[in-house]
């Protein structure tokens, strides 16, 4: 009888956890579909149907554009803040 000189095996490290921001824009695009054919199945007035996909297709892609523009993990993502707020605060002093 021999023995094993072998030390046991390591069992593989977890996946590392994924940067970024979730990709949600299915459950938006499944939303929007379900909010129209609601809306479709009850008999809403066309123009309630109508804004209906308008925004269950414009608010995808809004959320797709600001996710790729905006720095998710980045250290200029406070200077785009603070200049964001800048700029409002120098329109309402323009306009008193």
């Amino acid at each position: 009888m021999s023995t094993s000189t072998q030390p046991p095996e390591v069992p593989p490290a977890p996946p590392a956890p994924r940067t970024g921001t979730p990709h949600r824009t299915g459950v938006t695009v499944l939303g929007g579909a379900g909010a129209v054919s609601a809306l479709a199945l009850g008999e809403a007035p066309w123009w309630v149907v109508a804004v209906a996909v308008v925004l269950a297709i414009v608010t995808p892609g809004v959320v797709l554009l600001a996710q790729a523009l905006l720095p998710q993990e980045s250290d200029h993502r406070r200077d785009l803040w603070l200049a964001g707020i800048r700029l409002l605060d120098r329109r309402f002093r323009r306009e008193q």
